[in-house]
């Protein structure tokens, strides 16, 4: 048992604090209380139980000589013992606004001003450097869909074998699915996957499927375990790196923001936008949004283009005619090199087919 696993054991309070909150989340927010307590010499529920302006101060002491050199880290340390010290009696902790004060955290984003978001096209470049075929349906999956990074972890083939002899695929996101959900007021959401997307996933199944059970990891491991978030963050900057981009500038999450663009950029319902994304919808929309209406998702959805563009596309048959013109010529010049071989011909008719196979030749040749 990994040592955060322990401390949620040992703390019953703290198990229940974070039992519907992600994987991901679980780890991250008790590594950071246990980090915290020990640092303090105070347990968790001591902590919880203090006067907020105790609290906030011994809080504020644990994170500040980080502020500096590791702002990121503060902000998670705060993040949180926030969540944690709400948790008891919805009582917060009270720092400073971003108008300044002596307990207020501000974070640079190093992040957002070195990440580049692919353009549909760079997007295809990153998807051929799949390794295989395995790799390529989890990119296309994160693209044309654009769901978390979590969902491919807890997706089941269950979730899609019904429709594998479908054009579009429905993929109905829930809080099992995304654990993000279970702290937001989304019940689910709908997201499709189509074309070139649909079309992986379908040939994916076929060779790794065949005799699957429903409750078999839809990407699974060589030990047949759902694969982990780490890894496809792996193949996805291995992708990056091998389609000449710089890793750096891009993570997963990086690819639902290129899914978000091509939402944005289409003419569908604001309302969708927001639904295929897995937000909430602001305001009154929300109480007149039918989530139940597949058939105007499935409508708006076709609308969104995330074919891979017209000039790759073009260019593409346009080769494939030549080369097969070409392959036609060179048909020719067999079998009238053949002619010329079995047939007694005049001179005058011997030199007109070496003319005709000289000029095919030329012409094969450029």
């Amino acid at each position: 048992m990994l040592k955060y696993e322990q401390f949620i054991q040992d703390h019953p309070e703290v198990k229940m604090w974070l039992k519907n909150k992600s994987e991901g989340t679980q780890r991250i927010f008790a590594g950071h209380l246990e980090r915290f307590c020990e640092a303090m010499k105070v347990t968790p529920e001591e902590w919880r139980r203090l006067d907020k302006f105790e609290a906030r101060d011994l809080a504020w002491e644990y994170v500040e000589p980080k502020i500096m050199e590791h702002s990121t880290v503060a902000k998670t340390d705060l993040a949180a013992l926030k969540s944690w010290y709400r948790n008891l009696n919805g009582e917060t902790l009270p720092l400073d606004s971003g108008r300044g004060g002596k307990h207020h955290l501000r974070v640079k984003h190093k992040k957002r001003a070195t990440e580049h978001i692919p353009s549909k096209r760079e997007m295809y470049q990153i998807v051929d450097m799949a390794s295989s075929l395995r790799d390529k349906a989890i990119l296309l999956l994160l693209f044309q869909s654009g769901v978390r990074v979590n969902v491919l972890e807890h997706s089941t083939y269950g979730d899609v074998k019904d429709q594998l002899d479908k054009d579009i695929i429905v993929l109905k996101v829930t809080g099992e699915l995304d654990h993000k959900l279970r702290s937001r007021d989304i019940p689910f959401y709908y997201t499709f996957l189509n074309g070139e997307g649909s079309e992986t996933l379908k040939r994916y199944c076929e060779v790794h499927h065949k005799n699957s059970r429903p409750d078999t990891p839809l990407f699974p491991t060589a030990r047949g375990k759902p694969i982990n978030q780490h890894y496809i963050w792996v193949i996805v900057k291995n992708c990056l790196r091998k389609a000449g981009f710089n890793p750096k500038n891009a993570w997963t999450h990086t690819i639902r923001k290129a899914f978000r663009r091509q939402v944005r950029q289409s003419d569908v319902d604001f309302e969708f936008k927001e639904m295929v994304m897995g937000h909430v919808i602001g305001g009154s929309r929300e109480a007149y949004f039918d989530r139940h209406n597949i058939s105007w998702f499935i409508e708006q959805y076709q609308k969104i283009n995330f074919g891979r563009e017209a000039v790759g596309s073009e260019t593409a048959r346009l080769r494939m005619e030549m080369d097969e013109k070409l392959r036609e010529k060179d048909e020719e010049i067999t079998q009238l090199k053949r002619s010329l071989e079995k047939h007694v011909l005049s001179d005058e008719q011997a030199k007109d087919l070496l003319e005709r196979i000289k000029k095919l030749e030329k012409l094969v040749q450029h």
